[in-house]
């Protein structure tokens, strides 16, 4: 897995995210307060589980990293620029 978190919310939360393109060794630890807890395990499984993740999208994205579906994360050096919308 190239995301994992330490830390519960609310309070400090520390990312550690790894590239996971075929032979990439970079990877990235940062940290973020999330005020929010999030929803409770018997409430919603999945939105607890990924609650840390959608919190800390948008930073991920400034880093320049993005989430390619299948492939996992993929650091600026391998992040494939987002197709056009087809019309």
């Amino acid at each position: 897995m190239s995301l994992t978190t330490a830390g519960k919310t609310p309070g400090p939360v520390r990312f550690y995210l790894a590239c996971d393109h075929h032979g990439c060794t970079t990877h990235t630890t940062f940290d973020l307060v999330i005020t929010d807890p999030g929803p409770s395990r018997d409430d919603d499984l999945w939105g607890h589980l990924l609650h840390h993740t959608h919190t800390a999208t948008p930073h991920i994205e400034e880093l320049g990293w993005a989430y390619l579906h299948g492939n996992g994360y993929t650091c600026p050096t391998h992040r494939v620029p987002a197709l056009p919308n087809a019309s």
